[in-house]
């Protein structure tokens, strides 16, 4: 009896550490691809183009499913990590910090081309207030005379956000 429980055991053993393993690798497949992703879309958001970085989008949203799925599924063989290779798991480490470095270089992208983006609406914004303000408009007071616009009483309010 004792013996079919340890052939159970170590089958189980072996199963959860093949897991793991096919865990580990689909994360570094997934990374890989996915960094190679970010950097394409980072490159674009120096470009500004647009009709690329809108044609990465359901990919990037893909890859993004897939490395949660394969996260949980490593996630659930965690007790099988410390089995793993050496090497593999070296490579999960390496993967993830080069990853984090495309994931960061990306965000700055976003960041610098929401920066310009806010920039341009506000020079937008900035033009039509002086347009505005500067024609001469006819308003009555409150005694039923004529005035210019730029002395009557006016309240002007413009959505400054995109």
């Amino acid at each position: 009896m004792n013996m079919i429980t340890t052939k159970s055991t170590t089958a189980k053993s072996l199963q959860g550490l093949a897991a793991a393993k096919a865990a580990a690798i689909g994360i570094l497949q997934t990374l890989d691809a996915f960094g190679a992703l970010l950097g394409r879309e980072t490159a674009a958001l120096k470009k500004s183009d647009f009709p690329a970085l809108d044609a990465m989008q359901d990919e990037k949203k893909l890859l993004a499913n897939r490395y949660q799925e394969q996260v949980n599924a490593l996630n659930a063989h965690r007790d099988d990590m410390t089995r793993l290779d050496l090497t593999l798991r070296e490579k999960l480490v390496k993967a993830r910090t080069a990853f984090t470095l495309a994931l960061q270089e990306n965000m700055n992208a976003l960041e610098s081309m929401k920066d310009s983006t806010q920039r341009l609406a506000n020079r937008i914004l900035d033009a039509a207030r002086q347009a505005v303000t500067q024609e001469t408009h006819s308003n009555y007071s409150n005694k039923g005379q004529m005035q210019a616009y730029k002395t009557s009483t006016l309240s002007l309010n413009m959505d400054q956000k995109l």
